[in-house]
């Protein structure tokens, strides 16, 4: 029983590996099919093309948004280099990659343990994989360009908390902490609030009851500040804002997103898995213990910043429920600080570790395997040909709009759909923003739907 007990947590590595390279194996296949969507990623490559990436960048920010590093982030489209649909695999490349890399970076300087440590691999590969299992918004975030800031804030706000509470003060580390808090705050608005009602909530708490607040942190909250002030005098913000929800219609609009946030939550087992392993699997010696009282400012500094983050979208969008690449943000906040609670409730309660333990985390991870709607829509797109299919089909529109010698091109409807990537269609209406951005990149005068 000793020799299978210290055997078993090399088998959850093993699965944990397993698990992780069939998701993104799966990502990395149905890559080669990915096609610019028609919703923003043409348009954002026609401004790119006509003005250049920061100009456009500054154009977006006002007349639409404050996102002023996610507006460069869209901008810098791989449309904007080449017309060749094949580049746009390196979005989901990167994403992956950099997601990895933070996984590595957050759980190292966490636990210390070595590179040659199967347990840090554990941790990493059932990290990223968590998401990637269980997030609503796969396509949205991967996929679609015009996403692409939304994972990248979510580790930008791994890199400032890891780079701060744990390695020690010096000048790199404020350079460092100055550069990522000035793009995390131009990058998602949800980023931005989350972390700025978590972190400076914490920090006044600390400083008012406490004792003197850190010399360092006068010169990250000025970055802070200036960010926050860029984003929220954006003139963009107040073309974008619907202001016509009422006061009943925006709670409930908001109080039936929360609900499906904790169905996401309660409903996701791949999520579950990693949080057990944070339970039995990870050392609570690798972070200093905080009083309950300070654990219970975190957890109303917490929920409180995730009610304001909700605000905005539930009277502001103009949508009655939250796109899921938003979603998908709440989602991966809430498994950072139900982990992130668990962790610093193990230095005061006993914990289980063995075989016991190692098998229930097994069953979580097979059955979000089995549970995944993203694992089953990607097997499903490349098994039956649909992603081909519909890479294919675009491929021979925008070549045809490309390759004509007519200013004015009329295109036959799409013969397939996929249940990934977006299936909006162009309009019969030359003058639709969608048929104008495809047209001005082609450099012709108009392009629609027959």
């Amino acid at each position: 029983m000793s020799s299978l007990k210290n055997l078993f947590p090399r088998f959850v590595f093993l699965a944990s590996f397993s698990a992780w390279a069939f998701i993104v194996g799966l990502m990395v296949l149905i890559a080669r099919y990915n096609v610019p969507s028609i919703v923003d990623d043409f348009c954002f490559a026609w401004v790119s093309k006509q003005y250049g990436i920061f100009s456009g960048a500054y154009y977006y920010y006002m007349g639409w948004s404050g996102r002023y590093f996610g507006n460069l982030l869209m901008h810098s489209t791989p449309l904007y280099f080449s017309s060749n649909f094949v580049f746009l695999q390196l979005n989901t490349y990167f994403l992956l990659l950099f997601g990895f890399g933070t996984s590595i970076y957050t759980i190292k300087r966490i636990s210390q343990w070595s590179f040659g440590d199967y347990r840090l691999w554990t941790g990493v590969f059932l990290f990223q994989a968590a998401a990637l299992y269980s997030i609503s918004g796969l396509y949205q975030w991967f996929y679609w360009f015009s996403g692409i800031y939304y994972y990248v804030s979510f580790q930008f706000v791994l890199i400032l908390l890891v780079t701060y509470f744990i390695l020690p003060p010096s000048r790199k580390r404020t350079i460092l902490l100055s550069f990522f808090v000035f793009c995390l705050m131009g990058c998602s608005e949800v980023s931005m609030l989350m972390f700025s009602g978590v972190f400076w909530g914490y920090q006044c708490w600390i400083w008012r009851f406490k004792g003197p607040i850190k010399k360092d942190l006068y010169y990250l909250f000025a970055v802070w500040l200036i960010g926050f002030l860029i984003v929220m005098l954006s003139p963009g913000n107040q073309v974008r804002a619907v202001t016509n929800v009422n006061l009943a219609e925006g709670i409930h609009i908001l109080l039936a997103n929360f609900k499906d946030l904790l169905i996401q939550f309660f409903s996701a087992p791949y999520l579950w898995a990693f949080i057990a392993w944070v339970w039995w699997g990870f050392s609570p010696e690798s972070m200093k213990p905080m009083s309950l009282l300070n654990l219970a400012i975190i957890s109303v500094l917490f929920f409180g910043s995730m009610v304001v983050s909700f605000i905005p979208l539930s009277f502001a969008l103009g949508e009655v429920h939250i796109p899921a690449r938003i979603l998908s943000l709440f989602l991966l906040f809430l498994m950072l600080y139900v982990s992130f609670m668990l962790i610093q409730l193990k230095h005061y309660v006993s914990h289980g570790q063995g075989v016991w333990a190692g098998l229930l985390l097994l069953i979580f991870l097979g059955t979000g395997i089995w549970k995944s709607s993203n694992a089953r829509l990607l097997r499903e797109e490349l098994s039956t040909g649909r992603a081909s299919a519909y890479f294919s089909a675009n491929k021979a529109r925008f070549d045809q709009i490309q390759l004509s010698t007519k200013d004015t091109v009329a295109v036959d409807p799409l013969p397939i759909k996929s249940k990934l990537f977006f299936g909006e269609e162009l309009s019969k209406d030359p003058k639709h923003l969608w048929c104008k951005c495809v047209a001005n990149y082609y450099g012709k005068k108009a392009v629609y739907l027959k």
